[in-house]
């Protein structure tokens, strides 16, 4: 079972706490309670969430972290036919069966495709998009760049079945070795990508998360970035329709800094 707390945490809680305050701090109030969705991101399933999920729950929050069809606990449901609709009628669907609104939308990764097309068409029920290390689209774009079968091939390798694209080993989505309870619970969980997801281009005719209330959030312990990758991020540091945040860990920041990443989402939620 991963612990609630990471005792390897303390250099990273030092950092944040100035900037974030203590957890009593953001508990939040009946005033302030909030409706969070969390979309995880490729491979990965609604079990990333957990200790965020009871972090935000701990706090009053409420909070849904579904499964995307095909990945985590609905991978009994993968097919060739999965793509970015899917996908994307998933989180929808979930908010309107639920009736959701004012919600705080949070995309990881991957799940930023599919956020950014849940806000296109449902922005009236968006009060806050949060992009967790992830990709932000534009109008036309496929997840991965080419957007064909034999790119997948080159960069994953085979295909099992012919459409499903597995994770490059060693898998660690940035989880350091060192914590190594997590990085088991991580590799144990992840299940492969449907490659439609990849090869679909994403529709956004309504702009996409244009109009919502938006924070980017760079997990910055990482290689150096690529010339390009540094100055799209430098676009969400200076565009004025986005806050722009920084996390000092690895990719799955959910896992890695499970408190912090809660903490930092509900100040985000209240507007601080």
């Amino acid at each position: 079972m991963i612990s609630r707390r990471i005792a390897a945490q303390g250099a990273a809680a030092l950092v944040l706490s100035s900037v974030l305050g203590t957890p009593s701090e953001s508990r939040a109030t009946e005033h302030s309670k909030k409706t969070f969705v969390l979309v995880h991101g490729a491979w990965h399933g609604g079990w990333c969430w957990k200790m965020v999920r009871e972090q935000l729950e701990e706090q009053g929050h409420r909070v849904f972290s579904p499964s995307l069809t095909g990945l985590g606990d609905r991978q009994h449901l993968r097919s060739p036919e999965i793509n970015l609709d899917t996908h994307i009628s998933d989180v929808a669907n979930l908010m309107i069966w639920e009736d959701l609104d004012n919600i705080v939308l949070v995309g990881h990764s991957y799940g930023g495709v599919i956020i950014s097309g849940v806000c296109d068409t449902h922005k009236d029920r968006v009060a806050h998009a949060i992009f967790l290390d992830a990709i932000v689209p534009d109008d036309g774009d496929t997840v991965l760049r080419g957007g064909t079968k034999e790119i997948a091939e080159k960069n994953f390798g085979p295909l099992e079945d012919g459409y499903l694209a597995h994770a490059r080993e060693p898998i660690s989505f940035g989880v350091p070795d060192h914590m190594t309870e997590e990085l088991a619970w991580l590799r144990r969980n992840v299940t492969p990508q449907p490659l439609g997801t990849w090869l679909q281009p994403i529709s956004l005719p309504n702009g996409g998360s244009d109009g919502v209330a938006r924070t980017f959030i760079y997990c910055s312990d990482k290689p150096a970035l690529s010339p390009a990758q540094e100055a799209r991020l430098q676009a969400f540091r200076n565009e004025p329709t986005w806050e722009y945040k920084e996390l000092p860990c690895g990719h799955d920041s959910m896992i890695i800094l499970p408190a912090e990443t809660a903490q930092m989402f509900a100040r985000i939620a209240d507007g601080s």
